[in-house]
């Protein structure tokens, strides 16, 4: 080997090893949403993860171009879910060159949406490049998310003391308020904990999102050894998270964690134990149905909520009426990627006015309303292609999992790999019903990891 070779694969290896660490600080800072950040950025500004991942963006772009494999699930995704989002734009050019809502125009939210979609996209196939091995899944992956849960667990202690006196608040100011919005906390409320995050919810949803991954790690520690024999330190990480999950009081996080227990029943039971491979799938079915299902039979027991006063679950069930409304009206191409807070106010439901939150987005605050519900969403400005295209990723990931489980060995790190991905698409799905994934880092990390290893068999990379 030549001196000038040597100096070549030395310098790519530092670009592998640079774009390797940047993905491993993304990860990292999975739970930071609260930063003022850079205007710019519009709606992803508060994300900590997202200025890591333009750097790796930009890294892997302009050192690693050549090295770049998309796998084909999510060229086929990502290809279908653009060339619909155009279709649906031309078809509605008009409308969305002429709507304006406060002071919003319909084009510029179409163009912001867009990029957003764009990012993540981009963000999945840099994580494809660093995720290939199960081995990379563990390092890069894996074990930074196990330090985010720590992290915010210790800072998640002067809060909770700031829940009791005074003296907590000021070391929580100290500590945890500094990552947090300069706009004095808004997302905060006490009795609801947020750690690192913006807002409860927040926490919730990375908690949910990172208790999969947390039972990984503590089986690929604990294998092979009893439950009594294995080591305490290992499962802490998912013993925090849940506990996480259930201060910060979110609902979000709940339906997650149910996710995650289905999917441990599906996998264990009836894809392995009872052997039935793909037939495992009919069992699946009722949570792809439940993103519908449940807000739908929550709408036609509205007055229960309203006699409740639960203003947080009226908004939310409100925007999803607008959002059905919509996409009866449009059901095949939407009303535009980013248009729903156009439509929204004609068809809002007369008791969505009893929620001052609703008044809040629709008559107080100069900006556009929320979507919360992913399946809503797309339905509204996408049309059914787009739910379509969306839970078609997701459900084929599935399938190739039920269809790969009973030949997985017991205590291979495939195996628990697998059933950690079949838990996280399953969070994912659930927690889609109170939550905008596209905006979510951990959406599109999730995404590259379903691309990659979703059935894998071998511990090779295909």
């Amino acid at each position: 080997m030549t001196s000038m070779e040597t100096t070549i694969g030395v310098r790519r290896g530092a670009q592998d090893t640079l774009l390797n660490r940047l993905v491993w600080l993304a990860v990292l800072l999975l739970p930071i949403t609260g930063i003022a950040g850079i205007g710019a950025f519009g709606e992803l500004k508060g994300s900590a993860t997202v200025y890591v991942l333009t750097a790796a963006i930009l890294v892997a772009a302009t050192t690693q171009f050549s090295k770049i494999q998309i796998p084909r699930t999510l060229f086929v995704f990502a290809i279908c879910l653009l060339i619909w989002l155009l279709v649906s734009a031309a078809v509605n050019f008009d409308d969305i060159l002429t709507s304006v809502y406060h002071g919003r125009g319909g084009f510029n939210k179409f163009a912001t949406s867009s990029v957003v979609l764009v990012f993540g996209i981009a963000s999945a196939i840099v994580c494809t490049t660093s995720l290939q091995r199960v081995s990379d899944v563990e390092k890069l992956f894996v074990n930074p998310l196990i330090a985010a849960i720590v992290v915010c667990a210790i800072f998640a202690v002067p809060e909770i003391l700031s829940w009791f006196s005074s003296a907590g608040e000021l070391l929580y100011k100290i500590s945890t308020g500094l990552l947090h919005t300069a706009e004095h906390e808004k997302g905060r409320a006490p009795g609801r904990l947020i750690s690192l995050a913006f807002e409860a919810p927040d926490l919730s949803y990375f908690c949910g999102f990172a208790c999969p991954w947390a039972l990984f790690a503590y089986r690929i520690r604990a294998k092979n050894r009893s439950l009594l024999n294995a080591p305490i330190l290992a499962g802490l990480p998912l013993l925090l998270a849940f506990a996480m999950v259930l201060l910060s009081n979110s609902r979000t996080g709940l339906l997650m964690l149910g996710g995650l227990i289905f999917a441990e029943l599906l996998y264990w039971i009836l894809m392995r134990g009872m052997r039935l491979g793909t037939l495992a799938l009919v069992a699946a079915i009722p949570v792809f149905a439940a993103v519908l299902i449940v807000p739908w039979l929550a709408l036609n027991h509205v007055d229960a909520t309203l006699a409740a006063d639960d203003v947080s679950t009226t908004s939310r069930l409100a925007l999803f009426s607008a959002q059905l409304s919509i996409f009866a009206h449009n059901p095949i191409f939407g009303v535009g990627f980013g248009q729903f807070g156009f439509h929204a106010y004609p068809v809002l439901p007369s008791w969505a006015w009893d929620s001052y939150e609703v008044i809040n987005w629709f008559e107080t605050f100069d900006d556009l309303p929320p979507t919360f519900n992913v399946a809503g969403r797309l339905g509204a400005e996408l049309g059914a292609p787009g739910l379509l295209i969306w839970y078609s990723f997701w459900a084929f990931a599935i399938y190739r999992i039920a269809r790969a489980a009973i030949r997985q060995r017991q205590d291979s790190s495939l195996n628990f790999l697998n059933v950690a991905l079949l838990g996280s698409i399953f969070t994912l799905i659930l927690g889609g019903m109170s939550n905008d994934p596209f905006r979510r880092p951990e959406t599109w990390i999730l995404v590259a990891l379903v691309s990659l290893h979703a059935g894998r068999t071998s511990e090779t990379p295909a």
